[in-house]
């Protein structure tokens, strides 16, 4: 997926949902799969996890959902159920309304924070869950280290050569690590081969 994340006050011209008329379907078992993949990057699956009941998962979700970039909208990329298919995810009591608007017609659901916890925690592994920990600390580490400037370099040129090539190919790197951990523990419909 894609993540195109839209700011809040924008969703309403972005996002105009189904049209009067429109027949709005179930969701299928795949989207649901696609729903709590597509939700979390690895931090906020890491923060997820880590929730001690079904009130901190709440109160973690209004937080998320407060943030400017709610609410989330992704396209579905080639090899994904309807590839090219756009979705969103809405706060709703209890849990998210998710709806996937495709060639074929909008289907629309609502998932509870109870039913990502269990549809998470099915393949929540201790191995995969301190291999999560582990990348999502390293890229936290490494993204704090990065110099937003040229600036002890001599010259822009030099602190491209020195640091910034070097730091971005780690920063890749730590990236894919992470998001193979969250796919290992979330996957997509079509689910792309664990490396643990």
């Amino acid at each position: 997926m894609t993540n195109a994340s839209v700011p809040a006050q924008d969703a309403p011209r972005e996002w105009a949902g189904p049209k009067a008329g429109d027949s709005t379907a179930e969701l299928r078992d795949e989207d649901r799969q696609m729903a709590v993949h597509g939700f979390f990057t690895p931090a906020e699956l890491l923060e997820f996890v880590d929730l001690a009941d079904a009130s901190a998962r709440a109160a973690w979700a209004a937080h998320h959902f407060a943030r400017p970039t709610a609410p989330r909208r992704m396209k579905r990329v080639e090899g994904e159920p309807d590839a090219g298919a756009s979705t969103c995810w809405s706060p709703s009591p209890g849990g998210f309304t998710y709806e996937v608007q495709a060639a074929s017609g909008t289907r629309t659901g609502r998932l509870s924070w109870t039913e990502v916890h269990i549809q998470v925690t099915e393949r929540l592994t201790p191995v995969r869950y301190g291999v999560l920990r582990q990348a999502v600390e390293a890229e936290k580490a490494h993204a704090a280290a990065y110099t937003t400037c040229p600036l002890p370099y001599r010259t822009a040129e030099a602190w491209n050569d020195l640091f910034y090539r070097s730091w971005s190919r780690r920063s890749a790197a730590l990236s894919l690590r992470s998001t193979a951990a969250l796919n290992a523990i979330a996957p997509a419909a079509v689910a792309h081969p664990s490396l643990f």
